[in-house]
């Protein structure tokens, strides 16, 4: 039984951070048309920042600073990269956020290096949640859950009441 429960609680957390990782690619698809390939380089831009950021003043500022500096990133890209080629159709954006996907990745390489960086979980959310038999659950892991049940929660409201 504990491991059954155990094993859906990490499924139902590993499901939710898929989720937010394709919330922004279907949005940016369904609503805008765009096909997007360098999305998760965005995403891998905005951890790197996040960690940059963690470093000089802590967590808590960097998960604020750190999507706000990729979303300003993301408007400029889309603003004068994407518009430009979004008249020709979805072939000319797919070459176009491709090529992007790769300059952002040899960006990040340049700044950060090849090896992983080291990002410790926050002292404030280290530690158990709760336990459940015998086995505790991570309070970073529920943050996060919470984090994107909270993005679930506000994308429909978006959606459905503007």
């Amino acid at each position: 039984m504990e491991f059954v429960a155990i094993t859906l609680l990490n499924g139902l957390s590993y499901g939710l951070l898929l989720f937010m990782l394709s919330s922004g690619l279907t949005l940016i698809f369904s609503m805008m048309g765009v096909l997007n390939f360098a999305h998760a380089s965005f995403y891998m831009l905005g951890a790197y920042f996040a960690y940059a950021v963690s470093t000089k003043i802590g967590f808590w500022p960097a998960l604020v600073i750190a999507p706000l500096l990729v979303g300003i990133i993301g408007a400029v890209v889309e603003r004068y990269g994407l518009r430009s080629v979004h008249k020709y159709g979805h072939i000319p954006e797919l070459l176009f956020t491709f090529g992007l996907s790769y300059v952002l990745v040899e960006l990040v390489q340049l700044v950060w290096g090849r090896a992983a960086v080291p990002y410790p979980i926050p002292a404030e959310l280290d530690g158990p949640l709760f336990t459940l038999f015998t086995t505790t659950f991570p309070m970073y892991r529920g943050f996060m859950m919470l984090v994107a049940i909270l993005m679930l929660v506000a994308i429909f409201l978006v959606l459905t009441k503007t």
